[in-house]
């Protein structure tokens, strides 16, 4: 990875980041883009309890498919605590006053901007590394469970049959998730929390950096996409090829609104039977979050191939390729479900489709009423996925095993994924059916199938570098959970 390799005292490393902390490099073509006319705010702002809901989303019509817009630029630092973990009381005081810094903090960056697109919206997600160092025994009573289980709901992040053996199972124990439409607003937020130390709101003593990720998705839809132009700023072999409309740098739309989870569906305690956790508890309105970067392959390979081999390679073999032009958006809700028993037929014919695999074990199988009585009908989509293009490899800057800060120079067109989910488990299930491990256990790598990776949708266009599985706390518990209760 070209870059500067920096070998830093704690001091040093402090020093190091805070330049870094609002940097944008390459990505600062963007700023120069139009971005979204979003309706106003109302003069009153709330949030939800659901950290990863985002307020107003504007929705439009594609191709005779509604598709949301999500914000046009998505943040992540990630951080180990600078708190010791000694056990003691003095480290249980620095948690709570940590906790109460942290909320503060967050409140006093938020209060100028709605929860929308347009404004700031924050995440904060905790590795399992913080509960089970900071607050082991409250964790081990309140932690959210999968239901009539001693399993919890979030869970060690594996690896999956098509990763590397390279790919790094991070061990963060905080990560802060930040999406705007604007620049200037996550330049200044992420200033006044983490490197300004004459900011009311900040708390970077309070944490050691680890790494910053930068990523964009297009607005597309007629206006300029944010993913060709900075794959073009950056040279990438086929840039020219992404299509001016689309999102995404493989060419098509992944928000539309039938096929991601509705309102809160991805929380704790929404689905019956999925938790233990329910209206009332500690961790509802929380949810697992898995948190990845993926390398693409050659985008000049994938535009080469046709469109119609694009569109069944990202959907289903037996997806119709529209008979005149070259749409982006294309239909997936429940209408467009593929069944296990016909991605098997697909796969003895020799091809499977990236949506049609992870339909399998994303989509509800049977009409269901949640915990708070609203009716849930067969094929509604259950995780909330966030896909970020990046030209990071693997992020904008990280601090390696040794405390050296690595800034990378290679542009190459990747994906940070994050994605919501009731439990790990599910994530699990979904990411190997990917792979062809489908929920009931049969491996389409093996026979009679035996497909390839060139054979499973778009396996063979992208390879996880990183993974963690952490969890996000309603936003009444975002700052250092549980802390209050030791």
């Amino acid at each position: 990875m070209g870059g500067a390799d920096t070998p830093l005292t704690r001091r040093g490393l402090l020093r190091g980041t805070a330049a870094l902390v609002a940097a944008r490099g390459v990505y600062g073509v963007l700023d120069g883009l139009r971005t979204p006319e979003r309706a106003q705010a109302a003069a009153t702002v709330s949030r939800f309890q659901e950290q990863y809901l985002i307020d107003k989303l504007e929705v439009k019509l594609d191709n005779g498919v509604t598709a949301i817009i999500p914000p046009i630029h998505n943040d992540v630092f990630t951080a180990k605590l600078a708190i010791a973990p000694t056990g003691d009381a003095a480290m249980k005081t620095a948690l709570k006053n940590a906790q109460s810094r942290l909320e503060a903090a967050l409140a006093r960056v938020e209060a100028p901007y709605p929860g929308t697109a347009a404004g700031l919206t924050i995440v904060v997600a905790w590795g399992l590394p913080y509960f089970r160092t900071y607050v082991p025994v409250p964790w081990g009573t309140k932690a959210p469970k999968e239901a009539g289980s001693t399993n919890l709901a979030v869970l060690d992040a594996i690896r999956f049959p098509s990763d590397p053996a390279s790919v790094v199972l991070e061990d963060n124990h905080v990560a802060f998730k930040i999406r705007s439409d604007s620049t200037n607003i996550l330049s200044s937020v992420e200033s006044q929390l983490f490197s300004d130390t004459s900011s009311p709101a900040y708390v970077g003593d309070l944490f050691h950096l680890t790494s910053k990720r930068t990523g964009f998705v297009g607005r597309g839809f007629g206006t300029t996409t944010a993913a060709k132009t900075l794959a073009l700023a950056a040279g990438v072999p086929g840039a020219a090829s992404i299509p001016d409309n689309a999102q995404l740098m493989l060419g098509f739309t992944s928000t539309q609104t039938a096929a991601l989870g509705p309102d809160n569906i991805p929380s704790f305690e929404t689905l019956r039977g999925v938790t233990d956790q329910y209206p009332s508890g500690y961790f509802a309105h929380g949810t697992a979050m898995h948190l990845s970067h993926l390398n693409f392959g050659s985008l000049a390979t994938w535009y080469g191939k046709t469109y119609a081999d694009r569109v069944q390679a990202m959907m289903s073999p037996g997806t119709a390729v529209p008979a005149s032009g070259q749409p982006v958006t294309l239909p997936n809700g429940p209408a467009q479900v593929t069944t296990a028993a016909q991605v098997k037929a697909d796969a003895a014919r020799g091809k499977s489709g990236h949506n049609s695999l992870l339909q399998t074990a994303t989509r509800l199988g049977a009409d269901v009423i949640d915990n708070y009585g609203r009716y849930r009908t067969k094929g509604t989509g259950v995780p909330a996925r966030e896909d970020f293009n990046t030209l990071d490899d693997p992020f904008t800057w990280y601090v390696d095993a040794n405390g050296t800060l690595v800034t990378p120079t290679a542009n190459r067109p990747g994906l940070h994924f994050a994605v919501f989910v009731p439990t790990s488990r599910k994530f699990h299930t979904a990411r190997l059916a990917m792979d062809g491990v489908l929920p009931d256990g049969t491996d389409l790598s093996k026979p009679p199938y035996n497909l390839d990776p060139t054979q499973m949708g778009i396996n063979s266009m992208m390879q996880a570098t990183h993974r963690q599985n952490l969890l996000v706390p309603a936003r009444a518990h975002r700052s250092f959970p549980l802390a209050e209760l030791l």
